[in-house]
């Protein structure tokens, strides 16, 4: 079993839809990682994505979410946030991650350890690539991701 699971949701075809993604491949691509890192795309799998969160000890997940805050803004939601069920629906997906964890903590296992970085997205429409509002963000985008995954490395599992 990997110690830190990385995963990217979000679907290229939508704009920034799929920031996820693309945050996803380039944190794994900014440095050389230990073996002990998994990054997985999830791309907008919902319920199929049941087996990854079930086999994680650590999970930390790349995601668009409408939040109400201007595009580009990100949001750590933490363990705490995740348990509380008054939290809502916070993805853009027919099956929202947090539903498919919820689901997967209520009838089989999920870590304790999960993590989202969700992102407002300025454009969810039909397209390839970034709006011009997340493009200009990304940089900033990838060095919080890549701290993120650092900082969960350096805890103890």
């Amino acid at each position: 079993m990997t110690k830190l699971t990385v995963l990217g949701i979000g679907n290229l075809l939508m704009r920034d839809d799929g920031l996820g993604v693309r945050l996803l491949e380039a944190v794994r691509q900014a440095k050389s990682w230990p073996a002990e890192v998994e990054f997985i795309d999830g791309g907008a799998r919902g319920l199929n994505l049941m087996g990854v969160i079930e086999s994680a000890r650590r999970l930390i997940v790349f995601d668009a979410a409408e939040m109400g805050l201007p595009a580009g803004q990100h949001r750590l939601i933490g363990p705490l946030q995740l348990a509380d069920d008054s939290a809502g629906r916070i993805s853009l997906h027919d099956m929202p991650f947090v539903e498919t964890l919820r689901l997967c903590r209520q009838f089989s296992t999920a870590p304790d350890d999960v993590v989202i970085l969700a992102v407002q997205p300025a454009e969810v429409t039909r397209g390839l690539g970034l709006s011009p509002a997340l493009d200009r963000e990304f940089d900033k985008l990838l060095k919080a991701a890549v701290a993120l995954v650092e900082e969960k490395l350096r805890q103890p599992s």
